[in-house]
């Protein structure tokens, strides 16, 4: 027997998945970030900080204040707390703020940011 399904949309409408049949489980979207996940993205911005400090694509001195702003997210992983995670996520916003002028640095910036502002501790 086949089964005919019909999508009505309209207007502004969108479809995010058209599924005729479901057997099993379905999730839609990604798991929450943890923190060993910000862990690995601060140590990719790290080791990016560097290389963009030895080719003179970053000053020094924005590098020595962006790992200032990283100990407190260094902080957050020793210790958690809500308090502390208001006071990473700032931090995270500080070092996105000041690594903007390098293209590759910004974008490495705004990603552990996502992932920092998705944990909930």
């Amino acid at each position: 027997m086949s089964e005919r399904y019909k999508n009505v949309a309209e207007g502004n409408a969108r479809v995010g998945a058209q599924i005729g049949k479901v057997v099993g489980n379905v999730t839609v979207g990604s798991a929450p970030p943890r923190e060993d996940d910000l862990q690995v993205r601060v140590a990719e911005l790290r080791a990016a900080m560097r290389r963009s400090v030895a080719s003179g694509a970053l000053e020094a001195e924005v590098h020595e204040a962006a790992e200032a702003e990283l100990a407190e997210v260094d902080a957050y992983l020793r210790r958690g707390g809500q308090e502390r995670h208001g006071k990473m996520v700032l931090a995270l916003k500080k070092v996105r703020g000041l690594l903007g002028d390098v293209a590759d640095l910004a974008s490495i910036a705004a990603v552990v940011l996502a992932v920092g502002q998705g944990l909930n501790r």
